[in-house]
């Protein structure tokens, strides 16, 4: 005859599935039924928080990516802004150094002393005498023709620009070193008061006053005193004649 079947204990019996995950006690099961909250909900509730904020940091990693590489990319633009600043300036400057040696260079080429005309013959010179002159001839004479130009021997302030009796019409240069050179027997003015260069046009020659044909008398005083010969001063001076 067979044993009669044990009957089990009720604390054997397999819990019948609930929805709730297994790891769930009692005590939290006990407590989301207080606060009446559905168990499988929450779960579910909690991992779609989980992907939300997964989602939400990928995105402000992005921006933050993104809004790194535009300030990068600003800056580099600034950056190169400000270096071809830099160059444009260097290349400017660069310039403006070489035209002022430029300057300096003409400058320092440029004789302090020239010829008072271009084509010319000398003839009556400085000492000589004749019936022409009522005392020694006190400067020296280039025979050109009438209307050739008359250049300042160097740089300085006229003096006077007018008539003077057997000079004709006469200009008186002050040069920078004090001496004061004559131009006489113009036939007319190009420049009668102010500063002049070395080399500009003060006059044309001519033949007015006591002459006996045209030519420009040039007198050469130091220091406004008594005139002196003007052929060796000018050779002094680096003038080839």
């Amino acid at each position: 005859m067979a044993s009669p079947r044990r009957q089990t204990a009720g604390r054997h019996r397999r819990p019948k599935n609930t929805g709730a995950p297994a790891y769930l006690t009692a005590a939290t099961l006990a407590a989301f039924a207080v606060s009446g909250v559905n168990v499988p909900g929450a779960i579910g509730a909690s991992s779609d928080s989980r992907v939300a904020t997964s989602t939400t940091i990928k995105r402000s990693g992005s921006l933050a990516a993104q809004q790194l590489r535009d300030r990068l990319a600003n800056e580099s633009a600034v950056r190169s802004s400000r270096e071809r600043v830099a160059r444009d300036e260097a290349v400017r400057k660069a310039k403006r150094d070489a035209r002022r040696r430029a300057r300096l260079a003409a400058l320092r080429a440029r004789p302090e002393w020239v010829l008072p005309v271009s084509h010319f013959r000398l003839t009556a010179g400085f000492g000589e005498t004749s019936y022409l002159w009522s005392t020694v001839h006190t400067g020296q004479d280039f025979a050109a023709p009438e209307g050739t130009p008359v250049h300042a021997i160097g740089a300085g302030r006229i003096i006077f620009a007018g008539w003077d009796g057997a000079y004709g019409y006469k200009i008186a240069i002050e040069h920078d070193d004090g001496t004061v050179t004559w131009y006489a027997h113009l036939s007319a003015f190009e420049q009668t008061s102010g500063r002049v260069g070395v080399g500009d046009v003060i006059g044309l020659v001519g033949a007015t006053g006591n002459v006996t044909g045209s030519h420009l008398h040039l007198e050469v005083r130091p220091g406004n005193g008594a005139p002196v010969d003007p052929l060796p001063w000018l050779r002094e001076h680096g003038v080839t004649i």
